[in-house]
């Protein structure tokens, strides 16, 4: 395991690094799987910016013509006409529009028609006051209600995607080879599957609410300032460019910190999986006190990284404030130079400070996606981790389907290693024909449950070649392979379902009577009566409600439902009681009769009917033959023998 870990992490290091935009366009991509939700988000965050700008225009104009001096107003009037008639849409727009005070008298130019509407609103100035009030909260709900409609569906676009790359990387490492899973704790890729999917959705959902509706309201609010005084919009924007940078540099920050706040809390994680899967163990050592200490230790660590994380967020508002003051400061007193040469009268200065007021709004809010882009990038980045990871164990193109097992698996010099320094296995060459029981064991470390692993092509040789029938397992399918073989370990791995989805595992054309079956098979029957709901009693994580021989019994029934040619069995029953050892054995007698088996012991007691013992001795084979004659060879099993039962022989149990 260390060694995978060293591996890994000198992996980590020598992948090439991608830059933010990278990782951050190829997570848009996904944007693009819903195009409709997109447009209709833009859409609406068109209508929200128009109707506050409709709102600014609205209230400074009408207030200006309503209560402002006639001379002035009708000098605003003049300017405003000519700006409009520059804009062809709005020209032919607004000449088609009705307007109050037209008549058939009136000249056809936008002056003249902008002049009749004031005289008209000048004359009735509290019904035009009411009816501009009225305009503007009916404008207020409409973008009431499109920013509801952009917010959720700019929103149901971050979940969709979170929700996708969830499926993705679940998909891509549930066919990932054994190694992946030895090199990764169970708690990383549980973090990793969900607290960074959900720090992805967190990023996305802000950055799809704001990115899409805020530069635009921007956008709109721009060309209101322009309109009213272009020299002084320049220079109230000048503080842009300062407050980019500052959110840039600070968001660089930010992510460097998510990043490690990431990988401590798929640490913290691994630490309470292996904590609470351990429980009974660390209570019965004692260790509570020392497990705490290792929560604190990991919490620690992630105290310090989420602390730069608040750091670079707080440190955001009081900068953008600051480089904002001083842009105020230079904008006041420009101000106060146009007014003192009289370049901008008090109604288009009213309207040029509400617009770059409201400017400052969007930018207040686009200050912190700078983070939350960070933060979803650096989410991403290990999510992609995943979905990018390649399985080293892979069908060929050309993959045939493998007959079930006729005569005999053969290992031809089979050699291999986890890491390619050293060999666990070396010249293996011996068969095992179709029926036979043959028993593999040997000293800790010798290879046993190695070589079991690379019959299902759960790892593959690193020299050599297993055959079946004469075709080598790595050009047939997986499916055709595996369907074939049945694999009882020591530690039994069930499910938090029911007992008959647990022995059907997956498969609901079994019949029920086929279940009852394997379950008789297996002698489970008849603690499964005695379960408050019989098969369909749920059993709880791991079979948490079950004892030890119980869970061994599903799991041998499991491998009796699905009649495979191949058994494997790894260390089936070393952690059993003796009676619950005696039952499960004589359940494998039964099953084993006809099939071929291969038989992964500690216990020699489990294996002394075994057509065939095969002794590893380092990874190489030390001795082959039947329990007898190894036992008169004065070799490497004759030390297991009596390392486990003395100079007393155990004689064979009858079938």
């Amino acid at each position: 395991m260390l060694d995978g870990l060293q591996q890994r992490a000198r992996a980590m290091e020598s992948r090439p690094k991608q830059s933010v935009w990278a990782v951050y366009r190829r997570l848009l991509g996904y944007a693009f799987y819903h195009k409709f939700r997109l447009v209709v988000s833009i859409v609406f965050a068109l209508v929200v910016a128009l109707s506050f700008t409709g709102m600014i225009l609205g209230i400074g104009g009408v207030v200006q013509v309503v209560f402002g001096q006639e001379a002035e107003v009708m000098q605003a009037v003049a300017t405003q006409a000519e700006r409009v008639e520059s804009i062809p849409v709005l020209n032919t727009l607004l000449r088609q529009m009705p307007l109050p005070g037209i008549t058939e008298d009136v000249p056809p130019t936008i002056q003249a028609r902008f002049e009749a509407a004031v005289h008209a609103m000048r004359e009735h100035r509290m019904p035009a006051l009411y009816i501009a009030c009225g305009i503007v909260l009916v404008l207020t709900m409409l973008g009431g209600i499109a920013r509801f409609i952009q917010e959720y569906f700019a929103g149901s676009i971050g979940a969709s995607i979170s929700v996708r790359l969830g499926r993705e990387m679940f998909e891509n490492i549930i066919h990932c080879s054994m190694r992946f899973f030895e090199q990764h704790t169970t708690g990383e890729i549980v973090a990793r599957f969900t607290n960074d999917v959900f720090q992805v959705n967190q990023g996305l959902a802000g950055v799809f609410v704001k990115v899409v509706r805020e530069p635009i309201k921007m956008v709109f609010f721009l060309i209101v300032a322009l309109m009213a005084d272009p020299l002084l919009t320049v220079v109230g924007i000048c503080v842009l460019p300062p407050v980019v940078l500052v959110l840039l540099n600070v968001g660089k920050r930010f992510k460097r910190s998510m990043r490690r706040s990431l990988e401590k809390v798929a640490a913290l994680a691994s630490v309470a999986n292996e904590v609470f899967r351990g429980i009974a163990i660390i209570k019965s050592f004692c260790m509570e006190d020392y497990e705490k200490n290792r929560a604190r230790r990991e919490l620690g660590n992630l105290y310090r990284f989420l602390l730069k994380m608040v750091r670079a967020n707080a440190l955001v508002g009081p900068l953008v404030e600051a480089v904002l003051v001083v842009g105020v400061i230079g904008f006041v007193l420009a101000t106060g130079y146009r007014l003192e040469q009289g370049a901008i009268s008090p109604g288009d200065l009213a309207t040029l400070f509400v617009a770059l007021a409201m400017i400052l709004d969007p930018i207040r809010k686009l200050s912190n996606v700078n983070n939350l882009v960070m933060g979803s990038v650096a989410s991403a980045e290990r999510v992609f981790e995943f979905i990018d990871a390649k399985p080293e164990i892979v069908e060929k193109p050309d993959a045939i389907d493998l007959p079930i097992l006729r005569d005999v698996i053969r290992f031809d010099n089979v050699r291999f290693s986890y890491t390619g320094e050293s060999d666990v296995l070396s010249d293996l060459t011996f068969e095992i024909r179709k029926g036979e029981t043959v028993a593999i064991v040997g000293f800790s470390g010798a290879g046993k449950s190695t070589l079991a692993k690379l019959v299902p092509r759960f790892y593959d040789v690193t020299a050599g070649s297993i055959t079946i029938d004469g075709v080598d397992i790595r050009d047939v399918t997986f499916q055709s392979l595996r369907g074939q073989i049945s694999i009882v370990t020591q530690d039994t791995v069930l499910f938090n379902e029911s007992i008959r989805a647990n022995i059907a595992f997956g498969k609901e054309d079994y019949a029920e009577e086929r279940v009852q079956e394997a379950a008789q098979a297996a002698h489970a029957e008849e603690f499964i009566a005695h379960l408050p709901a019989g098969f369909d009693t749920v059993i709880g994580e791991s079979g948490a409600t079950l004892s030890g021989g119980q869970r061994q019994r599903l799991a041998i029934a499991r491998a009796i439902i699905k009649d495979p040619a191949i058994l494997i069995l790894d260390e089936a029953t070393s952690s059993l009681d003796s009676e619950s050892e005696r039952a499960i054995q004589d359940a494998i007698a039964r099953f084993v009769e006809g099939r071929t088996a291969i038989v992964i012991a500690h216990r020699l007691s489990t294996i002394l009917r075994a057509d065939r013992i095969i002794v590893l001795d380092q990874g190489r084979i030390a001795d082959v033959g039947p329990h007898q004659e190894l036992l008169q060879r004065d070799g490497i099993y004759k030390r297991l023998y009596e390392t486990q039962f003395g100079a007393q022989p155990v004689e064979e149990e009858t079938p």
